[in-house]
């Protein structure tokens, strides 16, 4: 028990000071600041630390007691655990996104920076969303990429104060699917109201299970095409030879009846 808590905290002056390892937590890219956001703010809250996301001065550096000033202990070990948690989220951030927050020097400026950056309700970043989501489409994907495509940006909409209609999420979800997925797309769209995104996924999901059972079935039965493609052709080939050597049979015989006369 002693050797976990010795991984988890480090005690300084009787005031614990948490190691914060967020070495599971998916790293910040350009298109995952909610999940990344919801997770950091989880594993903090955990701890009680998510005062260092809002707060970047902490405790007073000082304390004074009658006429007499002296450093402050608990501004000593929130300085500590700031720096603990800050280093934790420049590892939880992609490299390409690290420039970003090279002139902060607090875990509250990060968090500030980063919410600006990807938080910011702009209109361009509003407009640039939307034609996002214009422009979606399956591909190659399979449908859980697809959906976590499409819903990314939806709750990113959701963040920045511009959410779509619950009728418009799911008319992008069915836009962007390929012609093989016609049979759901009719039958969600004839339905009087749109199902939840949850049933829409669920619906997809089973048919393309069904598309690859069938994909998969087609291809096994190449093989025995093929085999009995061969087969016939071998018989064919046998009745050619057998034609050819009968007649090469009846030639001989004419050939040496013709020279017993």
């Amino acid at each position: 028990m002693a050797n976990t808590e010795n991984n988890t905290a480090i005690t300084i002056n009787a005031n614990t000071v948490h190691h914060i390892n967020m070495s599971n937590i998916t790293k910040l890219t350009n298109t995952n600041y909610i999940v990344w956001k919801l997770q950091v703010h989880s594993l903090l809250d955990g701890h009680e630390l998510t005062k260092h996301l809002d707060e970047a001065e902490g405790p007073a550096a000082t304390v004074t007691v009658g006429s007499v000033t002296s450093p402050n202990p608990a501004h000593t070990k929130w300085k500590r655990q700031d720096k603990l948690i800050y280093s934790a989220l420049i590892g939880s951030i992609s490299s390409p996104l690290q420039q970003l927050v090279t002139r902060t020097t607090t875990a509250a400026q990060i968090w500030e920076k980063l919410a600006n950056t990807y938080a910011n309700p702009s209109r361009t970043h509003i407009r640039t969303l939307k034609d996002q989501l214009k422009v979606f489409h399956k591909g190659a994907m399979t449908i859980d990429e697809y959906i976590q495509g499409i819903t990314t940006r939806l709750d990113t909409l959701a963040l920045l104060g511009s959410p779509l209609e619950h009728d418009d999420q799911i008319e992008h979800i069915l836009e962007g699917l390929p012609d093989d997925f016609k049979p759901v797309i009719d039958q969600i769209a004839a339905k009087d109201k749109p199902p939840q995104i949850t049933e829409v996924h669920e619906r997809l999901l089973n048919h393309e299970s069904k598309l690859l059972s069938k994909q998969a079935a087609s291809t096994s039965l190449l093989p025995a095409s093929a085999n009995n493609a061969q087969h016939r052709n071998n018989q064919s080939n046998n009745r050619n030879n057998n034609s050819v050597t009968s007649s090469f049979a009846e030639c001989s015989e004419l050939s040496v009846s013709s020279l017993a006369t």
